[in-house]
């Protein structure tokens, strides 16, 4: 649970609709309420109207990247934690991303168990606001 008495919300963004199905279901089973984007520029709509205590966002997507996604959810809500997911093993990539604020960088694939895992952590010391 996130706040008391309310699901603890999760935004999954991703460009390629299999992952944000996969995230979408393995969350929900996980008793999160997940809410799907499928670009960066989606998530900043919805992020703007729903609260979310979690932000999981691929790295690579059309109009607005994860980098991006996470560098403008940090500076207006500093309290969502975020990870990124990407299918570029590169050291670089995974500096940029905690320097922008993600708290992981999962590469693709990644293990249900793992995703599941990290999930598990984060709501047990996820910032409420």
């Amino acid at each position: 649970m996130g706040e008391e008495g309310r699901e603890f919300r999760v935004l999954a963004v991703d460009d390629d609709y299999l992952i944000r199905l996969l995230l979408a279901d393995v969350l929900t089973n996980a008793s999160c309420r997940v809410l799907t984007a499928s670009d960066g520029a989606e998530a900043v709509e919805i992020l703007e109207k729903e609260p979310v205590d979690l932000l999981i966002t691929d790295y690579d997507m059309p109009r607005m990247n994860g980098l991006e996604l996470i560098r403008w959810s940090k500076a207006r809500f500093p309290h969502v934690t975020a990870v990124m997911i990407t299918g570029q093993n590169c050291q670089a990539l995974a500096a940029d991303g905690r320097q922008f604020g993600a708290l992981r960088v999962l590469l693709k694939p990644f293990s249900v168990e793992h995703l599941l895992s990290l999930v598990g952590e984060i709501r047990g010391t996820a910032p409420i606001p």
